[in-house]
């Protein structure tokens, strides 16, 4: 190794100090967080592996190594890599019609619950698309969605919410596709039945963070639950987001696809970092609209950024309507016919 190596900036802040180290010996972790790190820290390296190539000559003795990657989620380089891989494969497959992108959120008093049991996160997925395909459904539609599970904010903290794009529109019994818009105060009011029918259902079979220790029956959560995300007034905040319609989903695919697999932070914004033990991150404030910064320790840091690694096997996209594997088959063949004709009519005009 090179006297004058520096490290990746997320590298460097789990090296230095011996603060992953520390960290391990000290703090409960998860076996997926342990085992993401250990392999974004051994990526590029002969511990992953390596394939040797030498000269053909046998008199020479030059010989180059090229370390394996370890293609986990934590890792900025290999998580860079499957994201753009994926924006541009999905990119190539969205249909040529208008399509909505939406936040579906939920109270913050609801985060911790999620983040303690992992296990109800694939819920949310069809919870935030179950007004949009039943919409679709009663017009006799057949529609197209995809969605990804965000579990931070700008600040790094614990914020779970979901991110859908949908296709304004729909493919008919006739094989037409039809356009249609969608009721924003339906949708909400549907997410949040949804959410709070399910949390009442699992009662006894979660676990409760300290802060919600005080609870000790069914009675008395479903007054917590039922008046989550309730102001003062009685009326409820679960913001739920939808943005303008555009001619096409790339951006939003570039958009949902940039949080998959990388970490949640770059490495542009850790590039100032030189191995100390506190960092300051900029950060948007949506409640200001001005930029603040955040100031953590490094252990601070580490804990924020691992927290959000999924549990093995956790699929962090969903599809929905023809846009679900077993459909897409049928329906792209039916998608492409649609969009032939549409642009033919177009050059006629």
């Amino acid at each position: 190794m090179r006297a004058d190596f520096q490290p990746k900036p997320l590298k460097l802040l789990f090296e230095r100090n011996n603060a992953w180290a520390a960290i391990m010996e000290t703090t409960q972790l998860r076996d997926i967080e342990i085992e993401v790190v250990t392999k974004m820290l051994a990526c590029g390296t002969t511990m992953m592996g390596f394939r040797q190539y030498c000269c053909e000559n046998e008199d020479c003795a030059h010989q180059k190594l090229v370390c394996f990657t370890c293609k986990g989620r934590g890792c900025p380089s290999c998580g860079t890599k499957a994201t753009d891989t994926w924006i541009d494969t999905n990119i190539m497959r969205l249909p040529d019609v208008e399509w909505q992108h939406g936040t579906f959120t939920m109270p913050d008093s609801l985060w911790l619950l999620f983040e303690l049991n992992r296990w109800l996160l694939g819920k949310l997925f069809p919870f935030a698309a179950d007004n949009l395909l039943y919409a679709a459904k009663k017009r006799g539609l057949t529609m197209g969605i995809f969605g990804a599970l965000h579990t931070y904010g700008r600040k790094l903290n614990w914020n779970t919410h979901i991110h859908l794009s949908w296709t304004m529109g729909g493919i008919n019994q006739n094989e037409k596709w039809k356009s249609m818009q969608f009721d924003l105060a339906k949708v909400r009011k549907r997410w949040m039945w949804n959410i709070r029918q399910y949390l009442l259902s699992v009662w006894g079979k979660i676990y409760l963070p300290e802060s919600l220790q005080h609870i000790r029956d069914y009675d008395e959560w479903k007054r917590f639950i039922l008046n989550a995300g309730k102001n003062a007034e009685g009326k409820d905040y679960w913001h739920v987001y939808f943005a303008d319609p555009t001619s096409n989903a790339q951006k939003t695919a570039k958009y949902i696809g940039r949080y998959l697999k990388k970490p949640p932070v770059s490495g542009a914004r850790l590039a100032h970092y030189d191995g100390g033990s506190r960092i300051t991150l900029r950060f948007f404030d949506h409640n200001t609209g001005h930029y603040k910064n955040l100031d953590l320790t490094q252990k601070e840091l580490i804990l924020r950024l691992i927290k959000q690694i999924p549990e093995k096997h956790f699929r962090m996209i969903r599809y929905f309507g023809f846009w679900q594997i077993e459909w897409w088959e049928n329906y792209s063949i039916l998608l492409e016919k649609q969009w032939d004709n549409r642009h033919s009519k177009e050059n006629v005009r």
